[in-house]
């Protein structure tokens, strides 16, 4: 059996932000894998423009090659218009029953997960992994964390490691400027992003 963190994202592109988390899972979390799920389009921002789903897998590709224990899922990109968090985990589930997942978020989508689609059998049937972002209530996020254990039985980890403070509208307002994203981005991804001509 092996401990899979499960990160899913539009990663448009895929930045340092999301790699500090993928690290910390590994580090402080003790995942033996983690997935990179890239949405097809995430329910929350349909009226987005984003880019082609070719070019997104590519450069979270471009990351994994990095790492021996970093896979590229697309069961998302495969699936339907929207995905749901709920529906993608059952099948990563059934295509894995023998492993143990955990669903990688930021630590305030806790604050609204009973919400989601499915929520309340997302909090029942699967563990958890909050990365802080900057700025969080460490006492809200620690009652709620609490709550929701007492009500669904989840386990929940929140690494040490804060999101860093990084979206893609910085990264492609940094590149229509003309400047370098090395300090954004992963250099294998700002190599490709150079060379596809992407966010111009």
């Amino acid at each position: 059996m092996e401990k899979i963190g499960i990160l899913g994202g539009t990663f448009d592109p895929f930045h340092l932000g999301h790699l500090s988390v993928l690290e910390a899972a590994v580090e402080e979390a003790e995942c033996d894998r983690i997935m990179l799920l890239p949405a097809k389009m995430s329910p929350f921002k349909l009226e987005q423009k984003i880019a082609d789903e070719k070019h997104r897998i590519a450069m979270v590709s471009c990351v994994a090659a990095e790492y021996e224990n970093v896979e590229v899922s697309t069961l998302e990109i495969d699936g339907p218009e929207v995905s749901y968090t709920y529906e993608t985990m059952k099948k990563i589930q059934e295509k894995r029953p023998e492993d143990d997942l955990h669903f990688i978020m930021g630590s305030d989508s806790l604050l609204t997960l009973e919400s989601w689609y499915m929520g309340e059998e997302l909090l029942r049937d699967f563990s958890f992994i909050l990365a802080p972002r900057p700025g969080y209530d460490s006492t809200k996020m620690k009652e709620k964390k609490n709550a929701v254990k007492k009500k669904y039985g989840t386990e929940i980890r929140v690494l040490h490691n804060k999101l860093r403070d990084i979206s893609s509208t910085e990264i492609k307002e940094t590149i229509k400027a003309g400047k370098e994203i090395g300090h954004l981005v992963p250099t294998k991804v700002a190599e490709y992003i150079h060379e596809h001509g992407l966010y111009l």
